[in-house]
């Protein structure tokens, strides 16, 4: 309990400092264009934790059940407005484009399961939904913010992390850039 309360601090803190270094242009990497990217226990290049999760549908799955194929995770809760924009506008329709391509996977931390679920059929979201009630893969991969979204290659490395929200374009060509290009 204590440590769930903890979490919620932390991801509040860190949005709002990462809000204000967006505002100030501190977020973005050695190039203009690049946002930073966390850095967490699967740094770029090594494998995913094989972590097992709960799906919304009660079974366990881990991210190495993706394997053959490459895979997007983006870490979501209802009481997130970045997320809550993001879902519809860009991941529903980034999977609509590519699904037969490209997995995708939300993640939802430390939420509401009657809010969580309110809100997928509310966005009518079609990919895979799972659960990180207490924030520990979150953290493993090193999440700062909320949104969080992994890129996963099809043999399982992580290739690349953002914090915060993507635009729909942002997401398609990034998954262009570290996954199918």
């Amino acid at each position: 309990m204590i440590r769930s309360i903890r979490l919620r601090w932390v991801l509040v803190i860190t949005g709002f400092a990462l809000v204000a270094a967006a505002c100030s242009g501190l977020s973005e990497g050695p190039d203009s264009a690049t946002p930073a990217v966390a850095v967490g226990a699967a740094r770029a290049g090594e494998p995913a934790p094989n972590t097992e999760f709960s799906t919304f549908d009660g079974d366990l799955a881990a991210f190495s059940d993706y394997a053959g194929q490459p895979l997007v995770v983006n870490w979501w809760a209802s009481w997130c407005p970045s997320c809550v924009a993001e879902m519809s506008a860009a991941f529903l329709p980034a999977q609509q484009e590519l699904g037969d391509r490209v997995a995708f996977l939300g993640l939802n931390i430390q939420d509401d399961r009657v809010a969580a679920v309110g809100l997928v059929e509310e966005t009518g979201v079609l990919f895979d939904l799972a659960e990180d009630p207490d924030g520990a893969l979150y953290l493993e991969l090193g999440g700062l913010g909320m949104p969080f979204t992994v890129f996963i290659t099809a043999d399982g490395r992580v290739v690349e992390k953002h914090n915060g929200p993507l635009t729909e374009q942002q997401l398609l060509d990034k998954i262009d850039e570290v996954l199918l290009g």
